[in-house]
């Protein structure tokens, strides 16, 4: 009797060992932020197939109205955004924006850098293998991207924004000087200029902004160093454009106290998107 309850004492064990692996190995469902959603288009000329994170308004689907867009560089601010556009309903510092955060499908660095590199920096360099393909990239975001995002969304064309960092915010200087109409509304926080500068600080180009464009630049206080680094670079774009004072662009420059290049983010993004949205774009 005795051995026939030890028995039946580990059988018991055994039972519940499984049915807690059990739980453990149950699968959870994923965290998901509200009123999102996932698409992806395929650019023809650079043969690459984008991801597109999209963060609506909260009142899109019953509004009927036509939304601002503001377009995102790297796929991992995705979170940050699209959390700092829900927070405005609440702090009411800018207008409710459909976001569109264009990923290279990776969220790992060392994965997404080559083709970082192919697609923000305008020109090539010995140091940045497969660089150089920033025209090909503003004539898929010109001709293809935005194209898709008015056909799919209810979106005002007259009010676009682009935010980038690091090299994604050297492309949203190049295309401020390139497409100076494309977009009213740049955030380029620590753009990392690099030996770019030189090349992508015109001051003929910038002369000739038609329309109105409203300018953040931001840097860290510890993005420091030699003549090349990020934010002695970005204070000198900021003198040229002191210097040639362009007619139809609002700019400031915000050195962020105890910063480097990526804690800036996450002072820069939102106090930079603040203001931008201000008010509208407006000549001086």
């Amino acid at each position: 009797m005795k051995l026939l309850s030890n028995r039946f004492s580990m059988t018991g064990v055994l039972m519940l060992f499984v049915g807690c692996a059990a739980v453990v190995a149950q699968k959870n469902p994923p965290v998901v932020l509200e009123n999102t959603e996932k698409r992806e288009i395929t650019s023809k000329k650079i043969g690459q197939t984008y991801e597109l994170l999209v963060s609506l308004p909260a009142d899109y689907a019953t509004s009927g109205k036509k939304y601002p867009v503001l377009y995102v560089l790297d796929g991992w601010h995705f979170p940050l955004v699209s959390f700092i556009q829900n927070n405005s309903v609440f702090s009411k510092r800018m207008p409710p924006v459909i976001v569109v955060n264009v990923s290279h499908g990776d969220m790992e660095f060392t994965k997404v850098e080559p083709l970082r590199n192919r697609d923000f920096r305008p020109r090539a360099v010995k140091e940045r293998p497969g660089s150089g393909g920033g025209a090909a990239f503003l004539n898929f975001f010109e001709n293809e991207l935005i194209p898709f995002i008015d056909r799919t969304y209810r979106t005002d064309i007259t009010d676009r924004g682009l935010l980038g960092h690091s090299a994604s915010g050297v492309f949203a200087i190049y295309a401020l000087e390139e497409r100076p109409s494309l977009f009213q509304r740049i955030v380029a926080a620590s753009p990392a200029f690099g030996s770019f500068s030189d090349e992508l600080f015109s001051a003929e180009k910038l002369k000739n902004i038609k329309s109105p464009v409203r300018l953040d630049l931001s840097a860290g206080d510890e993005e420091v160093g030699d003549a090349t680094s990020i934010a002695p670079q970005t204070r000198k774009f900021y003198e040229l454009l002191s210097e040639i004072k362009p007619a139809n662009l609002e700019y400031r420059l915000t050195v962020y106290k105890g910063e480097n290049h990526n804690s800036v983010r996450l002072s820069s993004f939102p106090l930079g998107l603040y203001w931008v949205y201000q008010s509208p774009a407006k000549t001086k």
